[in-house]
């Protein structure tokens, strides 16, 4: 029986589809079968119930049988050869095989799955190959790749890709499907092989249509095939003379059965059979290419395959053609940068220099208005806000984001600083901080209005009815998929990546540029100028913070002094968790933004006698005059927890691990780093985010 949902059930709904285990769902599609091993083929451990159709035994037969008695010496020798095939690069190994015994030609897939209680199987799918490829099938595969290689723009890549999935496959309705940063879904390509198929082009979907762990599979196995809605599951049974298996994770396979919920999901849609391959830009998942069969009917794995492949081809295509876009960006913003700092023109105070290139940002942007805060000052180039709105908007936002030094919304009458600009008729805002010293409050804001967007959703997408499912409450598929349009207000256009960085990038040079302006205003007090020279000598271009040569004379001099007089010293060194792993999973930019908003943060914990520095890479140093061993390691631990506190953007949570070491008498300089180093590694080795003290 089917109910209306309140808001609390809905919530609940959603949640119970986000849940289902839709990679152990204990059975398989009824056109193939499945048999599972040990990793050494010596005894079959489970099958589908279907097996005989292709073996010619039923499960009770394969099971008193060791795993060479159930298959011919052939075949065996295959399955041994796929299973040397596979690595954590190639996790599947296919084959085909004729079975004899069934009289019939099959596609065999063999991969390996790790249980829990570090169990491993093996895991061999078989497909029954009922359509027969056309003689030039190779040769139109190679046609249509180089059909989608001579695109020359992203959407004549998918519209030619769209069309070649169809040529090499048999599917009456072939569209590709891109995520939003809500993943809802935007048909954004589509081919139709008949004139009078109804078209989803244009259309949106809601991110509830493919739930997040349907969008995690497709990081595990970008191809996902249902062969029919209506044909019954073959239930997966285990040999009664082992101990319980736990359920099989069939996530690599293709023949894992279909979800009750999505198979009437397709039958509403009109679909009896389906074939999706996901597109991915780099490691994030892009959108899918989905292959729609209205009428019964076959299709080759070869074809998959060949879909797959140039799926694969597609998506470095577009990869390529969207960096290519994303240089064109960036090629203006260079010539802007290059124009804010002419060595052959006069340095400009920042209001001039906003002035000069604020009219072209506006284009380049998409903005409306573009504001530089500097200290005191405030230019605006565009429309106009009241300066008393700008100062409340510098002051909060030196107070919420000036560690990450970015902030942006494309709804702020639902964000945190609403109340600041509810008169006002902007609804976007990209805020990037000038790396000045800390005294000084720089920003660079654009704003953007209003941009009133109309989707056509396929379907009304607030599925807002219920059934049981696995006694579970979970939504009801969509029954219409009819097009309904809804209008999206108090939003603008969303600020893109590239649009960031650009960002970034231009304020650091506006930084730089009134930095210069500010030099050459105090050219006049040559000290002044000689001792901010110094400071460059001294100081860390990334950080901020004092460099590795000032620390080292700061430490010989501590040192000394607080062996003459007696006193005691402290220093501290701490090295952040896993910064490696930050590198390689989100590339060193972000890395360096965590090694900025790190330092930003304890940099305002020092007391004017302590001194931070960068040591080296990822370590920093801390020297603590006139501080005792247990006032060091509290110090630390202060330190400690304020970074267990930021939460970065990307990276999220960053720990780090610190040693302390206080000077006796006899030490040097190395002595005394050295002892702090040994217990920074004994805090690595004991578990890391801790502190130790030698």
């Amino acid at each position: 029986m089917v109910e209306k949902l309140n808001d609390t059930e809905l919530s609940e709904a959603l949640e119970n589809c986000a849940k289902e285990p839709i990679h152990i769902p204990g059975a398989v599609q009824g056109h193939g079968a499945l048999v599972a091993f040990d990793t050494q083929f010596q005894q079959v451990l489970a099958c589908s119930e279907n097996i005989e159709n292709f073996l010619g035994c039923n499960p009770e037969q394969l099971f008193g049988k060791s795993a060479a008695d159930c298959f011919a010496d052939n075949l065996m020798t295959a399955m041994q050869r796929a299973a040397n095939r596979l690595d954590p690069a190639t996790p599947t190994a296919s084959f085909e095989y004729s079975f004899e015994q069934a009289d019939i030609d099959v596609f065999c897939t063999l991969f390996k799955i790790r249980q829990q209680q570090s169990q491993q199987l093996l895991i061999l799918e078989i497909e029954p190959l009922y359509v027969k490829l056309a003689s030039d099938f190779t040769s139109t595969v190679r046609q249509q790749f180089s059909r989608v290689q001579a695109a020359k723009t992203e959407q004549q890549t998918l519209q030619q890709l769209v069309k070649s999935a169809a040529a090499i496959s048999n599917f009456e309705r072939v569209l590709v499907y891109k995520f939003d940063s809500e993943w809802n879904g935007e048909v954004v390509a589509e081919y139709l092989r008949e004139s009078d198929i109804s078209s989803f082009m244009g259309q949106h979907f809601p991110s509830s249509d493919i739930p997040p762990q349907v969008r995690d599979m497709y990081r595990v196995n970008a191809a996902r095939k249902i062969a029919s809605t209506s044909m019954p599951a073959a239930q997966l049974v285990q040999n009664p003379d082992i101990e319980a298996l736990e359920p099989l994770d069939l996530s690599l396979g293709m023949l894992r059965a279909v979800s009750p919920i999505h198979a009437v999901y397709m039958e509403n849609m009109g679909i009896c059979r389906s074939l999706s391959i996901a597109i991915f830009d780099e490691k994030k998942l892009w959108g899918i290419l989905s292959c729609h069969g209205l009428r019964p009917a076959q299709t080759n794995p070869y074809q998959r395959h060949a879909l797959h492949s140039l799926v694969m081809m597609a998506s470095q295509r577009l990869m390529l053609q969207r960096q290519y876009q994303a240089l064109q960006f960036f090629d203006k913003v260079e010539q802007s940068r290059k124009a804010l700092l002419d060595p052959d023109k006069d340095i400009m105070a920042p209001e001039q220099l906003l002035k000069s290139q604020g009219k072209r940002w506006l284009k380049l942007f998409q903005i409306e208005l573009v504001v530089l805060v500097h200290g005191n000052e405030i230019s605006q180039v565009g429309e106009k806000l009241p300066l008393s709105t700008l100062v409340e908007l510098a002051e909060w936002l030196r107070k919420k984001h000036w560690i990450t030094g970015l902030y942006s919304s494309r709804e702020l009458g639902a964000s945190d600083c609403s109340m600041l600009l509810k008169d006002t008729d902007f609804r976007g805002l990209l805020a990037v901080s000038m790396p000045y010293e800390k005294e000084l409050n720089g920003w660079l804001l654009m704003f953007r209005r209003e941009a009133v967007e109309v989707k056509t959703w396929a379907g009304q997408p607030e599925k807002t009815e219920r059934q049981q499912f696995k006694g579970r409450t979970v939504l009801s598929p969509r029954r219409s998929f009819v097009g309904w349009q809804e209008q999206l207000q108090g939003r603008s256009i969303e600020w893109t990546d590239d649009e960031k960085q650009a960002a970034k990038t231009l304020a650091e040079d506006l930084a730089i540029g009134a930095s210069a302006y500010q030099i050459e205003q105090l050219n006049s007090q040559l000290q002044q100028a000689n001792d901010r020279l110094e400071h460059l000598v001294h100081t860390d271009a990334l950080t901020q913070l004092w460099n590795r040569y000032h620390m080292e004379q700061a430490l010989d001099e501590e040192l000394s002094r607080a062996q003459r007089h007696g006193h005691p010293l402290s220093v501290i060194i701490f090295d952040i968790d896993n910064f490696k792993q930050i590198n390689d999973d989100y590339g060193h930019d972000v890395g360096d933004e965590v090694l900025k908003g790190i330092s930003k943060a304890l940099d305002s914990l020092m007391r004017k006698s302590d001194a931070l520095g960068r040591w080296g890479g990822e370590e920093f140093l801390v020297i603590a005059p006139e501080v005792e061993l247990d006032n060091a390691a509290e110090l630390a631990e202060r330190l400690r927890q304020v970074m267990a506190d930021i939460e970065f953007d990307k990276a999220g949570v960053v720990t780090a691990s610190f040693g302390v070491a206080e000077l006796d008498q006899a030490d040097t300089r190395s002595d005394l780093v050295r002892r702090a180093d040994k217990a920074l590694y004994r805090a690595k080795n004991e578990g890391r985010n801790r502190v130790y003290s030698e």
